[in-house]
């Protein structure tokens, strides 16, 4: 829901601890070495060829990538997840026994916050993976798109979640129990807010609270050797190094961006980076990030819902892809996630059972005895695991 302190490898800092790169570079070869040997294992007790095309049951050898994902509520919102995230193949089986092309493989994660930020989260997911779906991918392979072409289609996707994220706003609930299941949750009611006449939610402990609410969305696609990463806000994916930027004030060419759009009206935090309204109905509000989709308002404050987005050509020593919230990234640098999955890939485990292993050190890291109790955020990880470059 919220971001923490910058972490290294992503945004401004790189990584500059050599001794957990090479760290990283052991296991990540000892990882291969397992995957190759699973691999062969799963094929002789399948009866899959070498270059046969995708199986959708979990666990089954793909073409070019084992996935799995899990989302974890933490400790810090009581039940409440606002956190969503979906993986999906493009292609049916019959249709690449037609057309030979490696398969072509979707995620997104997204982090909502604010009130109804959950719903954000989903209808905007959702949003951006039927827009993929619909589009060129279809037909033509990510690999074979120019720059332009693919930077095209997936900005068209992410204004198809924020505009779908702005849709919650039209169906807000008339109640809302937020944060539901934890020791402050209240019942809202829907109506008014006195001083703007905006939408908001009311309690009789807490009294009026503008709607406001969006969500963060990082998405990846993978197909063959062609990688395409496209994020707004603080969910962030790696390879072993971060490949996706962090948007908040910290970041030099935001903060010129927001100021430049803004002016005085905004501030950002010298402590933590944050976003800070300045005047207008809004004076007071704070937000994580400089980029996100759904903001109604705040998109008048310069946070922007176009996309990073960045292209990569996959390498042989490329093992896995992790894109998670910052659940994971508050507490774990990349090379620290990345290792542990390649740990856990070369002591056998499954990518599900790496995938799980990965959000429950994050979760337990941030509930540890230096950082508060119910200090762990809503905890989401996507795994893409290549098993063959």
């Amino acid at each position: 829901m919220s971001a923490g302190p910058l972490v290294e490898g992503f945004g401004l800092q790189g990584i500059d601890n050599q001794s957990a790169v090479d760290s990283s570079q052991e296991a990540s070869h000892t990882a291969a070495s397992a995957n190759q040997r699973q691999r062969q294992q799963q094929r002789e007790a399948t009866g899959v060829p070498k270059h046969a095309a995708p199986h959708h049951q979990s666990g089954l050898p793909n073409a070019h990538v084992l996935c799995s994902q899990i989302s974890l509520p933490g400790s810090r919102y009581g039940s409440l997840n606002q956190d969503y995230v979906a993986t999906h193949e493009l292609h049916e089986p019959g249709y690449l026994r037609r057309h030979p092309q490696p398969q072509c493989y979707m995620t997104v994660v997204l982090d909502g916050h604010g009130m109804l930020g959950e719903f954000a989260a989903q209808e905007a997911g959702e949003a951006i993976l039927k827009s993929l779906k619909d589009s060129q991918l279809r037909h033509k392979q990510l690999a074979d798109m120019a720059g332009q072409e693919a930077e095209g289609m997936i900005r068209a996707a992410f204004q198809a979640g924020h505009l779908a994220a702005l849709r919650v706003f039209d169906t807000a609930p008339r109640t809302y129990d937020f944060p539901k299941g934890s020791s402050a949750e209240e019942r809202y009611a829907l109506g008014v807010h006195p001083p703007t006449g905006d939408k908001a939610y009311t309690s009789a402990q807490t009294g009026s609270r503008m709607l406001e609410f969006g969500t963060t969305a990082t998405l990846a696609i993978v197909q063959g050797t062609a990688l395409a990463v496209a994020n707004v806000g603080d969910s962030l994916a790696c390879l072993g190094s971060g490949i996706s930027v962090r948007h908040f004030g910290w970041d030099p060419a935001e903060r010129a961006r927001v100021e430049a759009a803004c002016g005085d009206s905004v501030l950002i935090s010298q402590d933590d980076g944050y976003l800070v309204v300045k005047e207008g109905r809004l004076r007071g509000f704070q937000l994580a990030m400089t980029r996100a989709l759904g903001h109604r308002l705040l998109s008048q404050y310069g946070v922007s819902s176009t996309p990073s987005i960045s292209m990569h050509k996959l390498q042989p020593e490329h093992i896995c892809l992790i894109v998670a919230t910052d659940g994971v990234w508050e507490v774990l640098g990349p090379v620290a996630a990345v290792k542990l999955v390649c740990d856990a890939l070369a002591e056998g485990q499954t990518a599900e059972e790496a995938t799980r292993q990965l959000a429950a050190e994050a979760v337990r890291l941030a509930d540890g005895p230096t950082r508060a109790q119910g200090a762990a955020d809503n905890t989401t990880v996507s795994l893409f695991v290549f098993v063959e470059l």
